[in-house]
């Protein structure tokens, strides 16, 4: 049992259910008023049941995994450089995007998380990233401003 509880996935999976089942309960205990088809309910049951399945399937995963693994006890520790790393940069991406704006914060934010996230031992891909900085920001501040009618953050320059 200690071997499923040290096993980061496992316990992710775990908690997460928890949360999920948490988050489900209330979300079915939202007030609804029955005038149009789709209520203030629908996304969150729709957010916990997601988040529910995904959780009992990391946790399946992880356990046939370990099940299935012979016990390695390498020294793997956590990598606080990294993690302060995006911490900060999740900050600066939230504080300068209502100044500068969505798309222009977006492009950068994504291209130093990808870079700042791909573990070590694979190599670094800055033309895939770039791509990926460029073409996210601009189709989903499209598909949310005009599609959705939902506003968001503009800067100087969108």
């Amino acid at each position: 049992m200690k071997k499923y509880i040290s096993d980061k996935n496992f316990l992710a999976g775990f908690i997460f259910f928890f949360v999920s089942a948490f988050y489900l309960i209330s979300a079915f205990q939202i007030e609804t008023k029955n005038l149009v088809s789709v209520e203030a309910d629908f996304m969150p049951i729709i957010y916990g049941s997601l988040l529910l399945t995904t959780s009992i399937v990391l946790m399946i995963t992880s356990f046939f995994k370990i099940r299935n693994t012979v016990v390695n006890k390498e020294n793997k520790e956590t990598d606080w450089k990294r993690i302060f790393s995006v911490i900060g940069l999740v900050f600066v991406y939230v504080l300068l995007m209502q100044y500068i704006g969505f798309i222009v914060t977006s492009i950068p934010f994504l291209f130093c998380l990808s870079v700042l996230l791909t573990p070590l031992y694979i190599k670094k891909n800055y033309i895939v990233y770039s791509i990926f900085s460029i073409v996210l920001p601009i189709l989903a501040y499209f598909l949310f401003s005009y599609y959705l009618n939902l506003t968001m953050p503009s800067g100087f320059l969108f």
